[in-house]
């Protein structure tokens, strides 16, 4: 089991755009990603995972490094298409590929994950002890404002207790992430506990040292 760390901001409160895809196009988009990932130097493709039945109909894209006519071009310019890309780029988020089972439609929506991936994805003990340096409580899951993490993180107190709990490496990270909901939008940081949906996905619960502190998070490149 893992925690993850990420922005929500009152757009995440609205439904926002969701396009409708073949399976023509879901294929054509996958190979288009995997050119432009060899093209950029960087991975567009989370998971890229074709031989997975099930995580080749439920992956997430990074759009923002790419043009948003070559994107679309995939899809025939398809209205609903072009809007869901649009925000995403606006709003420096991924997007996310999904089927319903029920249906097998294919949707094309706007990710809660950041761009460049800077949620914290940590190891339940390193969560919890990130969550005691802030001074939380370790079963602080849910919901809690940007505004009181920022206020958390500018204590001298907070730093000195993140570092004996060994996890002040996680502080910038952190803060990098609470970077993505401007002052003053009402932005809050979801913690959310998560089971992985495949082995490769999961992080090892490793004991929380300085040493070892960055080292059970998944990276995100």
């Amino acid at each position: 089991m893992s925690i993850t760390f990420r922005i929500a901001t009152t757009a995440d409160d609205q439904q926002g755009p969701i396009a409708t895809i073949s399976a023509r196009q879901l294929a054509a988009f996958r190979t288009f990603l995997r050119e432009q990932s060899v093209r950029t130097g960087s991975a567009l493709l989370d998971p890229d995972a074709a031989e997975d039945e099930f995580l080749s109909y439920h992956f997430e894209a990074r759009v923002c490094p790419l043009a948003l006519a070559a994107i679309t071009r995939v899809f025939d310019f398809q209205p609903d298409v072009i809007s869901v890309v649009e925000e995403a780029q606006f709003r420096c988020r991924r997007v996310s590929v999904y089927r319903i089972e029920e249906t097998g439609t294919i949707n094309l929506r706007v990710a809660l994950t950041s761009d460049r991936g800077l949620e914290l994805d940590l190891a339940s003990a390193n969560a919890y002890a990130l969550l005691e340096g802030l001074g939380l409580r370790p079963d602080s899951v849910g919901e809690i404002p940007v505004d009181a993490i920022r206020a958390r993180l500018a204590n001298p107190a907070v730093r000195r207790r993140a570092e004996a709990q060994g996890v002040a490496c996680y502080l910038g990270r952190l803060d990098q992430l609470l970077r993505l909901s401007p002052v003053g939008e009402g932005g809050r940081v979801m913690v959310w506990r998560a089971l992985f949906l495949s082995d490769w996905l999961r992080t090892p619960s490793l004991p929380v040292s300085p040493q070892a502190c960055g080292a059970t998070s998944r990276p995100h490149l």
